[in-house]
């Protein structure tokens, strides 16, 4: 049966890499008895290792963070995600149908049964167990044969928008992630539930699936990935595949290239570590900044916005009601303009983003922590200091000790201020890609630091801009629910 009990979780589960959480709540279970009994569970709807997606089921809100489902459903099979027309007794409810059963759950409101819907729907098409609704673009016409179509784009090189599709769609409408390889000023863009670009093991983009023209600066495109891919899968016999490396926090696609086929040795390994401090590091020397595509009911009410140095800066989200927010935004990350007008304070941001301007979902184009700086550091041997003095066991780098590990990667106890006048000291923000809580609790960066495994990653930002942001944030109301762990 599709439905599992708990007996069937340690192996179900006991692989997984990450788990990516999109949707929970309290939910009713419709039984399939002649009484049609409801039983309230509360149901997370999760995906591992961007493969497999599943419907848990706890008794209990509290035992969900063991991740021991009292029940689960595989949906690697499901057929069709259907919300009902009709409420009954104000229950609305919705269907998914699996090969081997039929499962119904029902929400308490026509909202919340949509959001669940929708939700379900667009992760199940993105993995493509679900087909999509959307338009499927024709192939271009082939050289030779019919009238000459001048593939050239017509956008303004200058606008943040990605150009049109220009080949056969292979990949989901608003998931794209399209990387400018110059500094032409146009942003990188990264869809709300993206966190790593897809690039080979060396983290340098495929030279067979960059677009050539006159016009405008290369760009990586995903959509015409699949067909390179296949492409490339006809023109070699034998053929060497490598898979891209997928882990926590945030989800990679997965990939198969041919590297014989490209005439190349095998490239170095990169472990996730060095994949998520090479993606870090892209997106904050981009001069054009990151598009980010997140939902408007994500934002209001959702992100901690701080006014500083005549900027607005990212300063904290509710990261258990948005856990996604996780995947696209860090602390110290600068606001440039929210549905594409320009903000100079949080409370122009807050006006636009509750405004018609925005409708579904809203661009919010940002400044990847513009001060701070991202370092990968190896341990020669487990447990090995790193050379990172803190100021009073806080996240404050007091010292980096003289031809330490941090020193020998460039890292310095000191640094410009925001406004470049003076020196001041660093600040630690994030350790192995997670977040500090601004406000630090006991020994907490302490731990990080030393936390097993030989390859450890830190972002550092300065004092003065992490001081404003603190004070800014302890301004709000209800502050805490915004401090990151």
């Amino acid at each position: 049966m599709a439905t599992q009990n708990s007996n069937q979780t340690q192996n179900q589960f006991g692989n997984i890499t990450f788990r990516e959480i999109h949707k929970n709540a309290w939910l009713k279970k419709v039984t399939s008895n002649v009484k049609k009994k409801r039983e309230a569970l509360w149901v997370v709807f999760c995906v591992h290792d961007d493969t497999d997606a599943f419907l848990e089921m706890y008794l209990s809100n509290k035992i969900a963070v063991l991740h021991k489902p009292d029940w689960f459903i595989h949906l690697n099979e499901v057929q069709h995600v259907s919300p009902t027309i009709c409420p009954n007794e104000q229950e609305y409810e919705f269907v998914l149908t699996l090969k081997t059963e039929v499962v119904r759950l029902t929400a308490p409101t026509w909202d919340q049964m949509r959001d669940w819907v929708s939700s379900i729907q667009t992760k199940l098409q993105e993995l493509r167990i679900l087909s999509p609704k959307d338009n499927v673009y024709s192939k271009l016409p082939e050289v030779g044969r019919g009238p000459v179509v001048s593939t050239r784009s017509t956008r303004d090189p200058n606008s943040p928008l990605p150009p049109p599709p220009t080949s056969e769609l292979e990949v989901l409408p608003g998931i794209e992630i399209e990387f400018s390889n110059s500094d032409s000023g146009r942003p990188l863009i990264r869809h709300w539930n993206r966190s790593l670009s897809q690039t080979n093991s060396s983290g340098e983009e495929t030279p067979r699936l960059r677009r050539e023209s006159s016009s405008e600066p290369e760009v990586f495109r995903f959509d015409n990935l699949f067909n390179a891919v296949q492409q490339i899968n006809t023109e070699t016999a034998a053929c060497h595949y490598e898979r891209l490396f997928q882990g926590d926090p945030g989800p990679s696609r997965q990939l198969e290239r041919s590297s014989s086929a490209l005439q190349q040795p095998p490239l170095s390994y990169k472990t996730f570590r060095e994949q998520q401090v090479l993606q870090l590091q892209r997106e904050m020397a981009h001069s054009g900044g990151v598009r980010l595509q997140l939902r408007k009911k994500d934002c209001i009410n959702s992100v901690a916005l701080a006014d500083a140095f005549d900027s607005v800066w990212v300063c904290g989200w509710k990261q258990r009601e948005q856990p996604m927010l996780y995947n696209v935004l860090h602390i110290g990350d600068k606001i440039l303009s929210v549905a594409g007008i320009p903000v100079k304070s949080t409370a122009e941001a807050n006006r636009i983003l509750e405004s018609h301007y925005c409708g579904l979902y809203v661009d919010i184009i940002i400044k990847r922590v513009p001060h701070g700086q991202v370092f990968l550091i190896q341990r020669e041997t487990e447990g090995q200091s790193l050379g990172i003095v803190q100021e009073n066991n806080t996240a404050v780098i007091e010292l980096v000790e003289e031809d330490s590990l941090a020193a020998r990667q460039g890292l310095s106890a000191k640094t410009k201020t925001c406004d470049g006048l003076s020196l001041t000291n660093w600040v630690l923000t994030e350790v192995n890609g997670r977040p500090l809580n601004l406000f630090f609790k006991k020994n907490q960066v302490r731990d990080r630091l030393n936390s097993v495994g030989r390859d450890i990653s830190i972002l550092v930002q300065p004092l003065d801009l992490i001081k404003q942001l603190k004070k800014e944030l302890k301004a709000l109301r209800n502050y805490k629910e915004y401090i990151l762990q």
